[in-house]
């Protein structure tokens, strides 16, 4: 008797088994890699964006200290000194500035500390909980025979 045998080619073997599911948790591990980029990157970014929002509050406060400690500011003396009488005087030009830059959806008021003492120009009913606190010591000028020094903080936020 004759045996014979097949000869299976590699090639031309149509029971093979279909690979296309293997590739799918490589894929898939690949997507997430490539979401897990995304979201960083997108985070990189805000984080930027509220940071150079915060330089710009920052530098617009600084502004105002500039504006308000300049010599010719109307209720800073010759020397440089607050009057605080003036300022409690004549509070509407302070008022007016505080109005101008309301506007632009900006809010601040002037905060004095002198001998344990505290106090607010305008007066202010809201307490911001976000803000900007920007201090420089000054001297203040109570009367003829009393300059103190003392504290000018500028108390500075942004309205949605």
């Amino acid at each position: 008797m004759k045996s014979t045998f097949k000869v299976r080619y590699l090639l031309k073997d149509t029971n093979a088994i279909s690979e296309e599911f293997t590739v799918l948790p490589a894929l898939s591990i690949v997507m997430i890699g490539f979401v897990i980029f995304v979201v960083l990157l997108a985070q990189t970014y805000t984080a930027y964006a509220a940071h150079m929002n915060y330089l710009q509050n920052y530098q617009t406060a600084e502004s105002i200290l500039h504006k308000l400690t300049n010599p010719d500011c109307y209720f800073i003396t010759k020397g440089g000194l607050i009057n605080v009488g003036l300022l409690q005087e004549n509070i509407k030009p302070l008022e007016g500035i505080c109005t101008q830059y309301q506007k632009l959806h900006i809010n601040f008021f002037l905060r004095l500390q002198w001998n344990n003492f505290t106090q607010d120009f305008p007066e202010s009913s809201t307490n911001p909980i976000n803000c900007i606190a920007l201090s420089k010591t000054v001297g203040i000028y109570l009367d003829e025979a009393h300059t103190v020094p003392g504290i000018l903080t500028i108390l500075f936020w942004e309205e949605s």
